[in-house]
């Protein structure tokens, strides 16, 4: 499977289709955690795009997707991420996804074993004084619910 240039083979047991909106939806998740140094805790998407992602997922992986983000259906605001504490990212007006990002966010979803994630192509080690990035939060292993554990219910939406 290659959705924009990008193998996506080792998702296969999760996709089912050909990928290119969970292709977006990793990108999303990736540019959350660049900006914030955490992964999100809500996605925020156009009901047509939340059922093509429901298109390009099996049922197991739509349910490891809702394991670790509440999903939001909303009219108003597509591919858009926020945590617990009011951080944002907006997928649609910041820079294009690095594939090892879209393979740090498969992972974090369980998407991809993290084995994979290490042979990874283009992934190269951070700089001991970086903040962290998608490769060094899933090497650190924590106890919060936006770096690693899987939240335990779907919240309601915010309100506007």
């Amino acid at each position: 499977m290659n959705t924009s240039g990008y193998d996506t083979s080792h998702l296969i047991d999760f996709v089912r289709g050909h990928g290119g909106t969970l292709a977006h939806v990793l990108g999303a998740l990736e540019k959350f955690h660049l900006r914030h140094g955490h992964w999100p805790s809500r996605l925020f998407l156009y009901p047509e795009t939340l059922a093509a992602l429901v298109q390009d997922l099996t049922p197991l992986g739509f349910y490891r997707l809702q394991q670790r983000l509440d999903v939001v259906a909303d009219l108003e605001r597509d591919l858009f991420c926020t945590d617990d504490g009011g951080n944002v990212s907006i997928y649609r007006i910041q820079v294009a996804p690095s594939s090892s990002g879209i393979d740090a966010a498969a992972c974090w979803l369980g998407l991809m074993p993290q084995g994979a994630l290490a042979g990874s192509a283009g992934l190269v080690a951070p700089a001991p004084s970086a903040a962290p990035t998608a490769s060094t939060a899933l090497a650190t292993p924590t106890a919060s619910v936006a770096d690693g554990t899987p939240r335990p219910s779907a919240a309601p939406a915010p309100p506007r």
